[in-house]
C-alpha cells in the first residue's frame, strides 16, 4: 500500500516536470516577440536598424534555451534518482 502511494506521488512529480518542460516553449514565444519589439523601438528611435532588433532577439533565444536545458538536465537528474529508488531492493 505505502509503495502504490509512493509511486502515484512519484508519477505525478514527474508529470509536473514535464508540465514545466512543455511550457518554455510558450516562453520562449513570448520573450522572442517582447524582445524584438523592444528591439524595433530602440532602433527606430536610435536609427540603428536592424541593430538592437537581431541582437536582442538573439539574447532571447540564448537564454531561454540555456534556462530550458538548465531545468532539463536538473529534471533528467530528478527523474532518474526516483527510478533508482524506486528499483532499489529494501
Amino acid at each position: 500500500m505505502a509503495k502504490t502511494r509512493g509511486k502515484k506521488k512519484t508519477d505525478a512529480k514527474n508529470l509536473n516536470h514535464i508540465i514545466m518542460m512543455s511550457a518554455w516553449s510558450f516562453t520562449i514565444v513570448v520573450s522572442s516577440f517582447v524582445f524584438l519589439f523592444v528591439g524595433r523601438w530602440i532602433d527606430v528611435k536610435f536609427n540603428t536598424e536592424p541593430a538592437f532588433m537581431l541582437g536582442l532577439f538573439v539574447l532571447a533565444i540564448t537564454l531561454c534555451i540555456a534556462r530550458m536545458y538548465d531545468d532539463f538536465v536538473k529534471t533528467r537528474d530528478h527523474m532518474r534518482d526516483d527510478r533508482h529508488h524506486a528499483h532499489a531492493p529494501e
